[in-house]
C-alpha cells in the first residue's frame, strides 16, 4: 500500500500563526502585569490623602483640625448637623466636642470599613492631643453579613465582567449597527440582558449572602443601570470605531476603573492618580450608588446616577451616529488595525480554506 502523503505545509501561514500566538501571549502577560501594578499601586500601601470631615467644636480645636493637610473641614453648628453631614454623604466623618470634655467621632461603616477605621484613628489622635475623651458612633453601619462593607465593590467589579463580555458577545452575534431598527433591537436586547444579570446578582447579595437586605428593588435598579451604562458604552464604541476600540475601552475599565473604585480601602487613602478617576469611570459611581441606596437612604445618589447615565447616553449617541452617518468610522478603524471586514463575515471561511 502506498504511504499516506504528508499534508502540504504553508510556511508563510505557519509563521503568521506563530507570530499571532506569540503576540497574544505577550499581550495577555502585559495585561496581567498591568492589573497587578494597578491594584498594588492603589491598595497595597493605603495612605490618607483626603478626608472630608464635619466639625462642631471650639474655634481653637477647629483651627487645629484645619491644620492637617489630609483633612477638608466643614464647620457646623452642633451635634445634629454633624451627624447629618455624614449620613447625607457630604463628609466622610464628623467630630463633635461636647462641653463635658467628650469628643464624639461619627463614622459610616456602610461607606466602607477602611474609611470608618481611618476616621476613627484620626479622631482619637485629635482627641488625645486635645485632652478629650473620645467616643465613636456609626451613623450608617454596614450589615452584619457584610461588616467590611465590601460586597458592593465586589458586586460591581464582577458584574462589570458580565456587562463587558455580554456587550461584546451581543456585538459579535448581532453584527454591526447599520440602521435605527438594528439599534433599537440591540438596545432592547441589552436591556433584557442587563435585567437578567442585575436580577441574578441582586438575589445573590440579598437572599443568598444576606449582605444588602431591605432594599431589593433599589439594589436591582442600581445594578441594572450600571450594566446598561457599561454595556451601552462598549457597544457604542464598537459600533462607531470597531472591536479594537471597544477592547481598549474594556481594558482601561478593568485595569484603571476597578482600582479607582477604591472598594477595599475607600477613596480617602487613594493616591491622586486613582482618586481622579473614581468619579469618572463607572465602577466608582456604581459602588457609591449601591452604598447610597443600601445604607444612606438614597443620600448621595444623584451624582452617581448622573455619571452612569452619561456613560450609557454616550454609548447610545455613538451607536446612533454609526447607524446614520455616511462615514463608516468602524471600517476605517478596522483597516488601520489590519482587518478587512468587507471580505469575510464573522464565522465564514474563504474559498481557499
Amino acid at each position: 500500500m502506498a504511504k499516506h502523503q504528508a499534508p502540504d505545509r504553508h510556511p508563510v501561514r505557519d509563521r503568521a500563526a506563530i507570530r499571532t500566538t506569540a503576540l497574544a501571549m505577550i499581550g495577555l502577560t502585559v495585561f496581567v502585569i498591568a492589573m497587578i501594578a494597578s491594584y498594588s499601586g492603589a491598595f497595597a500601601k493605603p495612605t490618607l490623602h483626603h478626608m472630608a470631615v464635619a466639625v462642631a467644636a471650639p474655634q481653637q480645636v477647629v483651627d487645629g483640625i484645619r491644620g492637617q493637610d489630609a483633612l477638608a473641614v466643614t464647620e457646623v453648628g452642633d451635634d445634629a448637623a454633624a451627624r447629618t453631614q455624614v449620613y447625607e454623604r457630604k463628609t466622610d466623618a464628623a467630630f463633635v466636642v461636647a462641653p463635658t470634655g467628650e469628643m464624639k467621632i461619627y463614622v459610616a461603616g456602610g461607606g466602607g470599613r477602611s474609611v470608618a477605621n481611618a476616621a476613627e484613628t484620626v479622631g482619637r489622635t485629635i482627641a488625645a492631643k486635645a485632652g478629650l475623651a473620645p467616643t465613636v458612633g456609626d451613623v450608617a453601619p454596614a450589615s452584619a453579613d457584610d461588616p467590611s462593607g465590601t460586597v458592593e465593590f465586589y458586586a460591581v467589579i464582577f458584574i462589570s465582567i458580565g456587562a463587558s463580555v455580554g456587550a461584546t458577545v451581543l456585538g459579535r452575534l448581532m453584527g454591526a449597527v447599520r440602521n435605527p431598527l438594528t439599534l433599537a433591537l440591540r438596545t432592547a436586547t441589552l436591556a433584557g440582558f442587563s435585567a437578567v444579570l442585575a436580577g441574578a446578582v441582586t438575589v445573590y447579595v440579598d437572599v443568598v449572602l444576606g449582605a444588602l437586605t431591605g432594599h431589593t428593588w433599589q439594589v436591582f435598579g442600581a445594578l441594572w443601570l450600571y450594566v446598561m451604562a457599561v454595556g451601552g458604552a462598549i457597544i457604542g464604541v464598537a459600533a462607531a470605531f470597531g472591536s479594537v476600540a471597544s477592547m481598549t475601552l474594556t481594558a482601561f475599565l478593568v485595569v484603571i476603573g476597578n482600582a479607582a473604585a477604591a472598594g477595599p480601602v475607600g477613596r480617602p487613602p487613594l493616591s491622586g492618580f486613582y482618586s481622579t478617576f473614581t468619579a469618572i469611570v463607572p465602577q466608582g459611581p456604581g459602588v457609591s450608588l449601591l452604598r447610597s441606596v443600601s445604607y444612606f437612604g438614597g443620600n448621595g445618589a444623584q451624582t452617581p446616577l448622573v455619571t452612569l447615565a452619561i456613560w450609557g447616553a454616550a454609548g447610545c449617541l455613538l451607536a446612533i451616529v454609526a447607524s446614520v452617518s455616511p462615514v463608516n468610522y468602524r471600517a476605517a478603524c478596522d483597516r488601520i488595525a489590519g482587518r478587512d471586514r468587507a471580505v469575510l463575515r464573522p464565522g465564514l471561511l474563504s474559498p481557499a480554506d
